[in-house]
Order: C-alpha cells, then sequence, then structure tokens
C-alpha cells in the first residue's frame, strides 16, 4: 500500500504482509514543499473552508505529515456521516467531541483511492471537530473531497450502524496489546453480524479483512487466508475491484512464503487484471514490479526484466518519481542478482539520486550500501 505506517496499520488492524514476509513496503514520497487547501468552490473563502456544511463538499490537496480540521455544529442526539474520499494519497479521519475527546480514528484500507466514512452519535450539544490527516510525511502529494452524507435525528437504523462502529473501534483497542489480540476477532465479529443485518457488504468485507488481518499478525495464516477469501467474496460480488486487487496480492504473498513461486504468479496475475481496470497507474507499478520477482523466483529472466522495464516505463509516463526510486531499486537487485554489476549500479546510483532529491537521506544510504557491497566484489 502506499504509503505504508506500521504503528498505524497495527493500530487499526492493517498489516502490512510484504513487511511481514520479508519484502520491500511501497513508499510514497512528498513532491511538494508545502501542503495547499482549496475548497470545492471559487467563492469559498479560506475563513468558512473548515466548516463541512451539507451539500457542499470540499477538495482539498494535501501531502506530507499534515493534518487539516474541519467543524461541524451538532445538536445532542444527532447522527453525523462524513465521507472522505481519496485520490493518490492515503489519509485517516479522526473525530472529535466538544471537549477535544477522540470518538475515533476512521480508516478503511482503500490505499491511495476510494471512500472511508466518519460516523458518530452526539452524545452532547456543541462543535464537533473532524480532522483528516496523514500517516506518515511521505504521504501524497494527493487529493481528498470530504463532505457530510447525514445529519439528521438518530433513527433506528443509525443507531444500529453506531453499535457495529462501537464494536470496530473497541476491537481496534485490543489490537494495540498482544494479550488482548484474540479478544478483538471476538469483537469484530459482533461487527459483521451488524452489517449483515443491515445488508452493508462494504463494511462487512473491510470488518472481515481486519479480522483476516489480526489472525496474521497472531501468526494463524490458515484463519486468515480463510477470512480474507469471505471478504473477496463479498468484494467480488459487489464489484469492488481495488480490494479484491489488493486480498490477490496478500494471497501471493502467502504463496512466496510457501515457496509456491507458481501460485504466487498467478495471484500477482489475477491482481493484475483488477488493477488494469481500476485504472490504478501506481499500483499497476507495483503490481508489475512484483510479477517481476515472480518470474525471477521461477528463473524466467527474460519475463522478469520485461516486466521490471515495464514499471520503469510507467512509472516515468505519469511522472511518480517517488515510486521511480523504488522500482529502480528492486531493479537493481534483480541485475545484481544476476552477476551484472554494471547494469545493478547504474540503477542503484539513479535510486539514490531520487530519495536524496526528496531528502530520504535514511533511505538512500540503505542503497548506497548495497552499492558499496557491490562494488568491493
Amino acid at each position: 500500500m502506499l504509503p505504508f505506517n506500521p504503528q498505524l496499520c497495527d493500530k487499526f488492524g492493517i498489516m502490512n504482509p510484504y513487511r511481514k514476509f520479508g519484502l520491500r513496503p511501497k513508499i510514497g514520497l512528498v513532491f511538494a514543499l508545502f501542503v495547499f487547501c482549496n475548497s470545492g468552490t471559487a467563492q469559498q473563502t479560506a475563513a468558512d473552508s473548515t466548516v463541512l456544511k451539507v451539500g457542499r463538499p470540499l477538495t482539498v490537496k494535501i501531502a506530507g505529515k499534515a493534518r487539516h480540521s474541519y467543524t461541524v455544529n451538532l445538536e445532542k442526539g444527532m447522527y453525523l456521516a462524513v465521507a472522505v474520499t481519496q485520490t493518490d494519497v492515503d489519509v485517516l479521519t479522526e473525530v472529535l467531541d466538544p471537549e477535544s475527546r477522540s470518538l475515533g480514528t476512521f480508516d478503511a484500507p482503500t490505499s491511495e483511492r476510494g471512500m472511508e466514512e466518519a460516523r458518530i452519535g452526539a452524545a452532547s450539544t456543541g462543535k464537533y471537530r473532524i480532522d483528516v490527516f496523514t500517516a506518515s510525511e511521505l504521504a501524497g502529494p494527493g487529493k481528498y473531497k470530504i463532505e457530510i452524507t447525514a445529519l439528521r435525528q438518530i433513527n433506528e437504523r443509525d443507531a444500529r450502524v453506531l453499535k457495529a462502529v462501537g464494536f470496530q473501534q473497541e476491537a481496534i483497542r485490543l489490537r494495540q496489546k498482544p494479550e488482548t489480540r484474540i479478544n478483538a476477532i471476538q469483537v469484530y465479529e459482533k461487527a459483521v453480524e451488524i452489517w449483515r443485518e443491515l445488508r452493508l457488504p462494504t463494511d462487512e468485507a473491510n470488518t472481515l479483512r481486519s479480522i483476516a488481518f489480526a489472525y496474521q499478525r497472531m501468526q494463524q495464516f490458515d484463519k486468515a487466508k480463510e477470512y480474507f477469501a469471505k471478504a473477496l467474496a463479498i468484494w467480488e460480488r459487489i464489484g469492488d475491484t481495488r480490494s479484491a486487487a489488493f486480498t490477490h496480492v496478500i494471497h501471493g504473498v502467502y504463496a512466496r512464503r510457501d515457496n509456491d513461486f507458481k501460485a504466487a504468479l498467478a495471484y500477482d496475475l489475477r491482481a493484475r487484471k483488477l488493477w488494469l481496470k481500476a485504472k490504478d497507474k501506481p499500483e499497476q507499478t507495483h503490481n508489475l514490479v512484483q510479477i517481476g520477482d515472480d518470474y525471477m523466483n521461477l528463473s524466467e529472466r527474460r519475463r522478469a526484466f520485461a516486466h521490471y522495464q515495464q514499471a520503469l516505463d510507467l512509472i516515468r509516463r505519469i511522472g511518480r518519481k517517488s515510486i521511480e526510486a523504488q522500482v529502480l531499486n528492486k531493479y537493481g537487485d534483480a541485475y545484481a542478482k544476476i552477476g551484472k554489476k554494471a547494469e545493478a549500479l547504474a540503477m542503484y546510483r539513479r535510486s539514490v539520486e531520487l530519495w536524496k532529491l526528496f531528502r530520504q537521506d535514511e533511505i538512500a544510504e540503505g542503497v548506497e550500501a548495497k552499492i558499496a557491497k557491490l562494488s568491493n566484489n
């Protein structure tokens, strides 16, 4: 996913399968020096752009480790739903009550694109704050649209929704400690029951995925695969292309863990079709690199390098130099693996240049260590 923050992913029930099994996480970079915020209409002013109003969505640019605040005045007993639709950046949403107490942090595992929703019930009258923020200084650049999707007195259905949301927030807290992690699964299951009752398949699938990640965190991989499969069946039924693609990627990680490289390739090829359908070029790029790795594991070098080159060509066309730096690094690894020192060094050196351009010195140092080791061989 882009970007990946291990602490927050663990907190919210999302685990990076790449790091778990010894693969490199995907990394996004800040490609802007400042965060630019603008409203959805030219007539709005900076002063009122932080006040959310029904029927007035705001589209806002964001990059780096930024936090944007919005307010909504609520009467006691009101139900509020706020949707945040992401484009090329992964954000989280936190809601705070009039006393600045957190009512929860909401982060559907939609990566850099897709919609996530914060839903709360007002326990008191006052000004509620909605913060939209990134988990890492490497986030973006991208934009999000924020809008109120529901604002009314709590009805019977809303009360059930809020109960399920409450279960999810409780499970998130339980996941933070190894000794209570198993209890989180039981609480997630309570939320699943409500989502099924209310016929909200997206929420049901997202919660099933959270259960799968919980089992994965506890090294219970068969149970994790079982719940990923349950979520995948829902996503395929409702046509959620991105979530289905991501699940195939995870199955590929499991296959590589078991040294079943043919199965891993099959999963990644399925994911490729879905990323193409979703028209998500950054994810297509990462997928091409992973397919290249699969072919390397199968000793099919020609196909492997063809996919690395496709990834490099694609990311250069769309101009995401942060991802290009990662592709170059992986490309260099492949050349080093087959003993082509000059080609590997060229890829590594260009990767270092890009990391330093974005002031990512720690990552650059890691690549420079590869250069030093290869140069001394």
